[in-house]
């Protein structure tokens, strides 16, 4: 043969091989799965000034994250429909109530939700016509809905034909099955919820779902000492996306993930996972990313935020609220960032109580919980009454309470210990050395009796830890919850607009 010939056959088996060889095996057993993950989102626009979070710049980083796999769940861990100033306002006659973030998050392309606590602070036709009105789907595995004290799953109607959700999901990716259970701790008290032990239903869930899937995730809206314990209870549980805390977190515990993206989508959780279906190894990768004006908006997205804007601008003006008013400047900046408020005394939260105390001149001192607060920003330069109402937007009258000192003794301890949550107590007045509660200079008596000024919310018994707080106590003497149409007690938000302006 010559040389020449045997050069050509050598090129054509070399050719021929390269075109049939394969892939290598570990690539083809591996499976790609993508979780964006994210919780307890109340603003649908940016924060601090356009600098950092914003929806319309969470859609963009969503479909960049589809151009690398399209094996994509968006999922919101609870807390979307409440507290937000749009929610608080009309549009065409009704409370917006959420409304406003259904739109967004159905532009976004929101897959999946379960319910946190704020969910229901809704009215009962409200939430169930928010549920009705969402393309998401909502997985709820503990919280039962009461109707004609009957109990059934929540569900969503649509054309007059009820699909209850479903307590527990299995996904399908390439051959590879994820079963995912979600979650809510019972800290909203309503007559049309009942809550299931979120231990025992989460385990149940679990238990069904192993059997069934090469692996179980879970969406959560717990406190995360109870997210620790959910994990050590699931031990094979490979990841938690948890909500309810603001602040981004990541744990390990045992072989178990937990993972929070900081509040208001001012960071997102990017969960990328790798599945080796022969040898069903797992691998997780979670990147904490920061949603900042270094992201462009989706234009479909910022179109549907562009549009709440316009009615939150025209819904304020209707309710005498006048968004350009300027009611106070600062050069230092007001700290209302819920990783300062929930913890101790800020020079925001000083404004607060003093503003209360002077709308209530014969109170001894003044108490109001720092999850009233929702602007989880700082406040710099111009403060206009938007900013007020942003601040505190569940609005709610200050009320006067005559209670014995016992009771306001056990509420301070209480407060105190509820810090990193929103029953942590901010006061004016009052003053604490590690031992004894000082009102006004003087030890407080756990006999005598105390005129106090606080928000009627606290008075309900629903603030964490404060159940015991209500009108029936025995030791509350006297409620003044009554006042002329325009007092300013009637709404704490005049009376902080009012506070600025004469200082």
């Amino acid at each position: 043969m010559k040389k020449s010939a045997f050069l050509l056959l050598f090129l054509s088996v070399f050719v021929i091989s390269c075109k049939t060889s394969k892939t290598p095996t570990s690539n083809q057993n591996q499976v790609k799965i993508t979780f964006l993950h994210l919780n307890d989102v109340y603003e649908i626009s940016p924060l601090s000034n356009g600098k950092v979070a914003g929806m319309a710049r969470v859609a963009t980083v969503r479909d960049e994250i589809l151009k690398e796999s399209p094996n994509l769940i968006t999922l919101l861990s609870g807390d979307f429909l409440s507290p937000s100033v749009i929610g608080t306002l009309k549009f065409e006659g009704k409370t917006i109530a959420g409304k406003q973030m259904v739109e967004v998050m159905d532009a976004v392309g929101v897959d999946w939700v379960c319910f946190g606590n704020h969910e229901f602070d809704l009215k009962e036709a409200d939430l169930l016509s928010r549920i009705n009105e969402s393309k998401f789907n909502w997985l709820n595995t503990n919280a039962l809905y009461i109707k004609d004290n009957q109990t059934s799953n929540f569900g969503k109607s649509v054309n007059g034909q009820k699909t209850d959700f479903l307590r527990s999901k299995i996904f399908e990716f390439e051959g590879v099955k994820i079963g995912m259970f979600g979650v809510v701790l019972p800290a909203n008290k309503k007559s049309f919820v009942a809550y299931e032990d979120f231990f025992e239903a989460a385990k149940k869930a679990y238990n069904e779902l192993k059997p069934q899937c090469d692996f179980v995730v879970a969406m959560t809206h717990l406190n995360k000492v109870d997210d620790r314990k959910l994990a050590e209870m699931l031990p094979d549980l490979k990841i938690i996306f948890g909500g309810h805390d603001h602040d981004n977190m990541f744990e390990k515990i045992g072989n178990v993930s937990l993972a929070k993206a900081d509040a208001n989508a001012k960071t997102v959780y990017i969960h990328r996972i790798s599945f080796d279906k022969s040898t069903k190894a797992i691998k997780i990768d979670s990147e904490l990313k920061a949603i900042t004006d270094k992201i462009i908006d989706k234009p479909s997205v910022g179109l549907v935020v562009k549009k709440w804007e316009t009615i939150m601008d025209n819904s304020l003006k209707a309710a005498g609220i006048d968004k350009n008013d300027i009611v106070y400047e600062t050069k230092v900046p007001l700290d209302g960032r819920e990783s300062s408020v929930r913890n101790m005394p800020t020079n925001l939260t000083d404004i607060i109580t003093k503003s209360m105390s002077k709308a209530s001149p014969t109170t001894v001192c003044s108490i109001f919980n720092s999850g009233s607060i929702r602007i989880d920003d700082e406040l710099l330069g111009k403060i206009s009454q938007l900013d007020i109402v942003r601040t505190l937007p569940f609005g709610g009258k200050i009320i006067e309470v005559k209670m014995k000192g016992r009771l306001l003794e056990k509420t301070l301890q209480t407060g105190l210990g509820n810090r990193g949550n929103g029953g942590f107590l901010q006061w004016d007045k009052i003053s604490y050395d590690g031992k004894n509660f000082m009102i006004n200079g003087k030890i407080l008596d756990v006999n005598a009796e105390y005129l106090v000024s606080l928000p009627d919310f606290l008075m309900s018994g629903q603030e964490t830890n404060l159940s015991f707080l209500t009108k029936q106590n025995p030791d509350v003497l006297q409620v003044i919850d009554t006042f002329p149409a325009d007092d300013l007690r009637n709404d704490i938000r005049l009376v902080m607009i009012d506070y600025l302006k004469k200082l």
